[in-house]
């Protein structure tokens, strides 16, 4: 059992890590009635390619890469996949236990039965890393079980603050592009390009990303770029012995004097008194 208690929809608890694998499911592959009766414990269900679509009791869905389900014993599963776009899918069969008694939770109810994560990539890999240290050993490593409380927090606090966002507000999918461009600007800001290159990266026309990514950010994805490029030159400027020069290339910048202004504007000092004064 993992050592570390977390909570979810107000539990504390642990994970009990069952069998779990990745797949890429075959031609013809169909999830029939009888599985959902043979389900025993929780099943986190993760589409990371293809379509499909499922039959819940709640009615129908679309399967696609980012679909979510925490399915649980007792409720209909069925699903199809689209023949031209087979379903690549992730499974961790699990139990919650007590935090501290360890027997499994009583009259539990997951924060989210369907969620749709515009974090593909990260809960692909996190799965993943699950998948791979459960095969290492055959057992049920902490690490592993620890891996997945976390994933299931993250999981429900993405489910929670979408329903408690306010209506009006931007569609989670536009949302979760301008947000995975400005991480990939602070990631590396030296190969940020100018806003058009950002525009295209994320499929809008100049005026509408930059409208986007204000709402988004609060800050225009011109200025967004140029705090990046600073933050970064700061922590150069404190953690390496680069000259001004070599640091003001290094974050993007082909002027040291254009470099030097927009650092002094934004810290109040130039970047050498920067680096004396720390």
């Amino acid at each position: 059992m993992s050592l570390s208690a977390m909570e979810i929809a107000g539990r504390a608890c642990h994970t009990r890590l069952g069998a779990c694998g990745r797949q890429r499911c075959e031609p013809g592959w169909r999830l029939a009635p009888g599985w959902a009766r043979g389900l025993v414990d929780y099943d986190l269900w993760f589409v990371w390619a293809g379509r499909g679509r499922m039959i819940l009791e709640a009615g129908e869905i679309e399967l696609s890469a980012g679909t979510c389900l925490w399915m649980q014993p007792g409720r209909r599963y069925e699903a199809e996949q689209d023949p031209a776009q087979r379903l690549g899918v992730n499974f961790i069969h699990f139990d919650l236990c007590a935090a501290w008694s360890g027997l499994p939770l009583s009259a539990f109810a997951p924060p989210f039965e369907v969620w749709r994560t515009p974090e593909v990539e990260f809960t692909d890999l996190v799965m993943r890393r699950v998948i791979a240290l459960r095969e290492e050993t055959g057992t049920a490593p902490t690490a592993a079980e620890d891996l997945l409380g976390a994933l299931l927090q993250t999981l429900a606090h993405e489910h929670s603050a979408a329903e408690t966002s306010p209506p009006g507000g931007l569609d989670r999918h536009h949302r979760g592009i301008v947000e995975r461009i400005a991480a990939q600007v602070r990631e590396s800001p030296a190969e940020a390009g100018g806003v058009d290159e950002l525009a295209r990266a994320a499929g809008y026309s100049v005026d509408h990303f930059s409208r986007v990514f204000l709402k988004v950010t609060g800050v225009r994805p011109q200025d967004y770029v140029i705090n990046a490029k600073i933050e970064r030159a700061r922590q150069l400027l404190l953690e390496s012995d680069f000259t001004i020069g070599a640091v003001a290339e290094a974050v993007g910048f082909r002027n040291i004097f254009f470099f030097s202004r927009q650092f002094r504007q934004r810290t109040g000092l130039t970047p050498t008194q920067f680096r004396r004064g720390a």
